[in-house]
Order: C-alpha cells, then structure tokens, then sequence
C-alpha cells in the first residue's frame, strides 16, 4: 500500500547503467526515465555527471558489487532529486554488468 501510495503521488523514475565488471567504468548510459513524476527526461541532464562521478569514486574505492552500485546510484538521484525539485518518488535503479 505504501508503494502504490508513492507511485500514484511522486512517480517512479527508472535509471539504467551498463558498467564494464572489471573496471567499474560506465560502458553505457546512464539512461533515466521518470513517469508521473512531473520531472520531464530532459532535466535530468544535471544529475548525469554526479552519477558518473559517485561511480567513479565507488570504482576507485573497489566497489564493484552491482547491488552496492544500485544502491549508490538511488541515493544520488534521491538526493538530486529531492534538493532540486522537492519530491521523493520512487528510483529503480538498474545496474548491468559487462
């Protein structure tokens, strides 16, 4: 009941991320999405290089496991999101490794 609540208030935003398994490098993306949101795709263009960077840190620091990635990722467009548009809607982060 909770999800749905936040759903139907907040929306979803979906971020997909291709990282190279051996590196940690972004081979791909990252794409976002945001449905009922109220945000529009464009606009996360401000987010992309803090997603880059927290991945580039989490790279140098050995972090590697996709789980602790999607984690990273949430709480960086969580925080993105929040301070710029003062909304909490749900974030799926998925990270894909190759």
């Amino acid at each position: 009941l909770k999800d749905r609540r936040i759903l139907g208030d907040e929306g979803i935003i979906s971020v997909f991320i291709v990282v190279d398994s051996s590196s940690g490098k972004i081979v791909g993306g990252p794409h976002i999405q945001a449905r009922g949101s109220g945000i529009d795709d464009n606009a996360f263009a401000g987010v992309t290089p803090k997603i880059q960077e927290a991945l580039d840190k989490s790279a140098q620091d050995g972090v590697m496991e996709p789980h602790q990635l999607q984690q990273m990722v949430r709480r960086t467009v969580g925080k993105w999101v929040s301070d710029t548009y003062r909304r909490r809607p749900m974030i799926l982060p998925v990270v894909v490794e190759v």
